[in-house]
């Protein structure tokens, strides 16, 4: 397990939103657009919901309607930043043992609308 540990979550040459204001990041935010990827197939009205958790991670809602399926959808992970908190680079776990890169990379003054990207270009 101590390699998974080292690997990176955000990909060479993107740089993280810094300095980031967790505080502010909180609430509910809407997915405007995405790339398809197999965990959000199929939905849309998709929406993240951030959160403290009690031990200083982040609790992530995610949520969306399943237009095949005809029903609502719910993952519900946490994130953990991999370095200072004011540098917007997480990893998140939702399935299993193994964490995913999360990365604020774009952000308005206002926090408004975000870009977010994963630990690779597949996840934009």
């Amino acid at each position: 397990m101590l390699g998974l540990s080292s690997c990176s979550t955000i990909p060479k040459g993107v740089i993280a939103v810094k300095p980031f204001d967790k505080a502010r990041y909180l609430g509910k935010w809407y997915e405007i657009a995405s790339i398809d990827f197999k965990f959000e197939r199929n939905l849309n009205n998709t929406t993240a919901t951030y959160s403290l958790n009690i031990n200083g991670t982040i609790k992530v809602d995610n949520k969306g309607y399943n237009t095949k399926k005809e029903k609502w959808e719910q993952a519900i992970g946490k994130a953990k930043f991999t370095g200072n908190d004011d540098v917007a680079i997480f990893k998140v776990l939702f399935f299993g043992p193994f964490y995913s890169g999360y990365n604020v990379i774009a952000i308005d003054v206002d926090y408004k609308y975000a870009l977010i990207g994963g630990a690779s270009f597949k996840y934009l």
